[in-house]
């Protein structure tokens, strides 16, 4: 887990340089500046926009009694892509966006919980096997 963080924040500024270089060579430095501000405006709208109707789901979900879990993941979720948005580059707008996509994001919320629901039966099953060995 640690090599692949410290890959990602070595390796993934690297790989955004590369692509920026190459976009700019390909098209010119302006267009690609351009760009990189256009899709920052237009994920920071999109989250805006998602980010409301979020907030709206989570008030129906508490008017009517229910905990508002989707509008939460939701939320968290869009907060992890803002960022992503807002940092210049073609590969943090390309994860930002997927983040934007309503079904994907589903399918990452369900991997992490399935990944927390793991780690909290391990974590049961140490705490288990060390009350065993205790007594």
């Amino acid at each position: 887990m640690l090599f692949a963080l410290i890959a990602l924040f070595i390796l993934g500024p690297i790989a955004e340089i590369y692509v920026l270089l190459t976009a700019a060579q390909a098209f010119g430095v302006l267009p690609v500046i351009a760009m990189c501000l256009l899709t920052a405006f237009l994920g920071g709208f999109i989250i805006r926009w998602q980010g409301l109707r979020a907030l709206h789901a989570a008030r129906a979900d508490l008017e009517t009694g229910r905990l508002p879990v989707d509008s939460a993941v939701d939320g968290a979720l869009l907060i992890v892509a803002a960022p992503f948005l807002m940092t210049p580059g073609f590969l943090t707008d390309a994860a930002g966006f997927i983040l934007l996509v309503p079904p994907v994001r589903r399918i990452i919320a369900r991997m992490a919980l399935k990944a927390v629901r793991g780690h909290i039966v391990r974590r049961e099953e140490e705490v288990r096997r060390d009350d065993d060995y205790l007594r």
